[in-house]
């Protein structure tokens, strides 16, 4: 698959003071984004290969708007705790290759990006027991990303323990080569970076379904 992955979210409580952890564990916190129009804000960290964010709705109204309702977000961040997947895997084309997404998607154009630029939704964004996948055909690394106290560099792995979409989505099916999938009762996802190299874990269930190994 000619893709990587370009960041990750979970959605979270406002104000996400469960990114405190990050930041306790030496992980440098980047600047945060407010999502005007889409009603999101989040809090962002990021590594040499791919960005991870805790996200959260500030505005229902803007989440709920017609503009962005067909991307479920609103509903996604309120079923958070209630059996939907809070979590979002968004790509990005290797070097090497165009901006083609692997999976079917539509386009999104929400109103904090260039007029130039949309974000491709894959068609599963209805199905809330799936993650919320995306695709960024400008997408590229992060630039000058920090040095961590904690001496992660790289994202290497990312496992998602979900219980069983039956039948999985053909979005959902396209990406199983990038990402590891494992059964399990509930939504909890676990991020190795620098294929755990250090031996340590960073973990904050029950706080957030979110498990970090490096």
């Amino acid at each position: 698959m000619s893709v990587e992955i370009d960041h990750i979210f979970i959605m979270t409580a406002p104000g996400a003071p469960v990114a405190d952890k990050f930041v306790d564990e030496g992980i440098s916190e980047g600047a945060s984004r407010v999502h005007p129009g889409q009603g999101t804000t989040n809090r962002r960290f990021f590594f040499e290969n791919a960005m991870f964010e805790f996200l959260w709705v500030h505005d229902i109204d803007e989440a709920g708007s017609d503009l962005v309702q067909p991307t479920y977000l609103l509903e996604r961040w309120r079923r958070r705790d209630t059996g939907g997947s809070p979590f979002g895997l968004c790509f990005r084309p290797t070097p090497q290759t165009s901006g083609t997404p692997p999976f079917t998607t539509w386009d999104y154009e929400p109103p904090y990006l260039p007029a130039d630029l949309d974000i491709k939704v894959a068609d599963n964004a209805a199905n809330l027991r799936e993650p919320f996948l995306f695709f960024l055909p400008w997408g590229q690394p992060p630039d000058n990303p920090p040095s961590h106290d904690a001496g992660i560099r790289k994202l290497t792995e990312v496992i998602v323990h979900t219980p069983a979409s039956n039948p999985p989505s053909d979005a959902l099916r396209t990406i199983d080569r990038r990402i590891r999938f494992e059964n399990a009762e509930n939504h909890h996802m676990t991020l190795v970076f620098d294929e755990e190299i250090q031996g340590e874990t960073l973990e904050l269930y029950p706080t957030e379904p979110l498990t970090i190994r490096y």
